[in-house]
């Protein structure tokens, strides 16, 4: 395993189906979360049907493909989709929207018998979603399992101290976005990064994620259909993965597993893999 892999982690749905709808996508995907991390050669990840229930997909997005609920809902934290993880050494499992101290513990219940569950997350966390209780969630799923962490997305445009502040001393690892594709702020990245460390406090991990797909494009989802330009996806790889190297960052996060199956995506996952490849193999360990 070289340098980067160890510091990589998928990003996405286990598929029920295959070719299946999934979260966030348009059309059929063929690539499954331990699809695109056996692909990459990776041994980490974050579970992503979890985050989800019947109710709120059927409330929030109605216009997703309603092969979602059967595909990647309703099996979600299963012990079928837990032993697919298996060969992982860790696993971040998402708290589900609108249920987070239930599925938090129902989490750390799992992480008993899946010892590779290293935590849980909040996606999109914020104090209005569920960030009032995190030193609760914090609290409790610690007494099940001591060793549990918690897993948090911070967005680049989200202001500091009315989102993220007061829940800092409880988020073990931070994972940073920038929601609209931008060549800019990847020449800035390295200056946010340390800003951030120095907010978060000692000892906690920092993640940054790419875009592979253009969700920030101003569309609604799932409107938006194209990837992230390649200009910006190329500087965002070579970013992070330098970042990474240099211990800047800690690790990089790839989502979105679906979309390494779809031709339209094809080229980006390539320059991934061939980038990451390049780096690691080129990388001299002393």
């Amino acid at each position: 395993m070289g340098f980067l892999k160890d510091r990589i982690w998928s990003w996405g749905y286990i598929l029920n189906s295959v070719p299946g709808a999934a979260p966030f996508t348009t059309g059929k995907s063929r690539c499954s979360l331990e699809t695109q991390a056996a692909y990459l050669g990776a041994e980490r990840c974050f579970y992503m049907n979890s985050m989800f229930n019947r109710k709120y997909v059927e409330t929030y997005f109605g216009k997703w493909d309603g092969e979602v609920i059967p595909n990647c809902v309703d099996q979600r934290l299963s012990d079928e989709h837990l032993r697919r993880l298996g060969k992982m050494k860790k696993v971040f499992c998402t708290l589900e929207h609108e249920n987070y101290l239930e599925s938090a513990l129902k989490i750390a219940r799992a992480s008993l018998v899946f010892r590779n569950i290293c935590g849980v997350h909040f996606d999109d966390f914020a104090p209005w979603k569920g960030g009032e209780l995190i030193e609760e969630i914090r609290d409790r799923i610690r007494a099940i399992n001591p060793e549990l962490q918690i897993a948090a997305v911070t967005y680049s445009h989200w202001d500091w101290e009315k989102t993220y502040a007061a829940a800092a001393p409880f988020i073990d690892v931070f994972s940073r976005w920038c929601w609209v594709a931008s060549l800019d702020y990847w020449d800035i990245c390295r200056d946010e990064i340390l800003k951030l460390r120095d907010l978060a406090g000692e000892g906690k991990k920092i993640f940054h994620g790419i875009y592979i797909h253009d969700f920030g494009s101003g569309r609604p989802i799932p409107d938006c259909r194209n990837c992230v330009p390649m200009e910006v996806f190329r500087k965002s790889v070579e970013t992070v993965c330098e970042q990474t190297c240099s211990g800047i960052l800690d690790g990089i996060i790839l989502p979105q597993a679906a979309y390494f199956s779809f031709p339209s995506h094809r080229e980006h996952v390539k320059f991934l893999k061939e980038y990451v490849d390049w780096a690691d193999g080129t990388m001299t360990e002393l």
